[in-house]
């Protein structure tokens, strides 16, 4: 089970229908949400326990206006150790292009990719390919 998932997308109806589908699934103990990669940290700096319990997931959108998901990142990485979580980045995106893949890959924070809109399938795909976290 997650302690919090941070989905970061710039569709609010998305960000909707994926916080139900999290909630309806059981996986997790909360939810946030955040429409911009800007928006993302500034509730992370401003939110002391957003990742205080362990098995985090940062579910990060690619294309986002203001701070897109690879430029979320990068600040991202500028965090005090402290404000950081334990978190698995699953990007989700519409379209996997070769471009986004072969960028992705060099950014070792990003643990693998979800097609929109989010299934409980897809996801536990990636954690059991790329964590620990097992879902009960």
């Amino acid at each position: 089970m997650f302690g919090t998932i941070l989905l970061i997308d710039d569709d609010n109806a998305t960000n909707y229908l994926h916080k139900h589908y999290l909630q309806e699934w059981n996986i997790c103990e909360r939810v946030m949400s955040a429409e911009d990669g800007r928006i993302a940290l500034d509730l992370i700096n401003g939110t002391p326990d957003l990742f205080s319990l362990s098995n985090n997931l940062i579910l990060l959108d690619i294309n986002m206006p203001v701070m897109n998901g690879f430029e979320f990142l990068q600040e991202y990485e500028k965090l005090c150790p402290s404000k950081k979580a334990d978190s698995l980045f699953v990007m989700l995106t519409t379209e996997l292009s070769t471009e986004y893949q072969q960028r992705a890959n060099q950014i070792l924070d990003i643990n693998g990719f979800v097609k929109k809109p989010l299934t409980q399938e897809d996801l536990t795909e990636q954690v059991r390919l790329n964590s620990k976290v097992k879902f009960v």
